[in-house]
């Protein structure tokens, strides 16, 4: 499974949850998640690669542990 994939599969989920908490739109959500343009984070949403200090970012800001954007999360509860 490479990294790439599982990046955009997480970014597409945390883009989710930032929805339903409220949060639309590439520009609120670059401005939630800090340290990204709404034009690079909408990059990454369409396919851009999602370099490692970016991953490493969302994981900070979301509480989550580290190498979290790298690895796929199907059957975790947390992420129903």
């Amino acid at each position: 499974m490479p990294v790439q994939h599982a990046r955009h599969i997480n970014l597409r989920a945390v883009l989710a949850q930032l929805e339903r908490e409220g949060i639309s739109g590439y520009e609120d959500q670059a401005h939630h998640l800090g340290n990204v343009t709404a034009q690079r984070l909408a990059s990454m949403d369409q396919g851009a690669p999602i370099d490692v200090l970016f991953a490493e970012h969302v994981e900070w800001a979301l509480n989550r542990r580290r190498g979290w954007m790298d690895d796929l999360h199907e059957d975790d509860p947390l992420e129903a």
